[in-house]
């Protein structure tokens, strides 16, 4: 009997890690900008899953674990006393069948760039949309990560996308003109 439970207990963590341990290294790494921080951060966070109650978390997962790696790169950024937010290259490394490669230059360009804005973001900004875009979290369980409210989750999301758009369309618009102008000397 005992025997069984711990069986299927190292299974279920099993399951979690091969499911969730790449996105939540992308998330650590995002907060700590360490690559061995990260895995260490990740690896404490699936340790006290490990001494969870299975029941307690079914139906959670996602959240409990973003939460506590969040919790985990936290404190140890505490430790030094300096917090450190960078974003992944890119939010997903998927590609696209069918696409042209000057298509997938363009994608790629792009991405870049607004991965360069979102570095520019306030902070919490910052958080949101690595957890909505790259985590692919609702606003209940970013609530349940950040402690935010849900309400706030979405207020702070909504100016994010805001941001974003006003500087992808002026980067578009800077892009034209200089095109323009090219096009005029020539």
């Amino acid at each position: 009997m005992f025997l069984s439970k711990a069986k299927k207990k190292s299974a279920w963590v099993q399951t979690a890690l091969e499911r969730f341990e790449r996105p939540l290294l992308q998330y650590a790494l995002s907060i700590l900008q360490d690559l061995d921080r990260a895995k260490d951060t990740v690896q404490e966070t699936f340790m006290r899953l490990h001494t969870q109650d299975q029941a307690a978390i079914e139906g959670h997962l996602s959240p409990w674990l973003f939460t506590v790696c969040r919790n985990c790169a936290l404190k140890s950024l505490k430790k030094e006393d300096r917090y450190i937010y960078v974003e992944h290259e890119e939010f997903e490394h998927r590609r696209v069948d069918n696409v042209s490669p000057l298509q997938e230059m363009s994608r790629r360009e792009t991405v870049e760039r607004l991965m360069q804005h979102v570095k520019g973001l306030p902070k919490n900004q910052q958080e949101v949309v690595r957890l909505r875009f790259h985590g692919s979290h609702s606003y209940l369980e970013i609530s349940q990560i950040t402690g935010l409210s849900v309400g706030n989750v979405g207020f702070i999301l909504n100016a994010a996308m805001r941001n974003l758009r006003g500087k992808m369309e002026r980067d578009d618009k800077d892009e034209k003109i200089i095109y323009l102008a090219k096009r005029a000397a020539s």
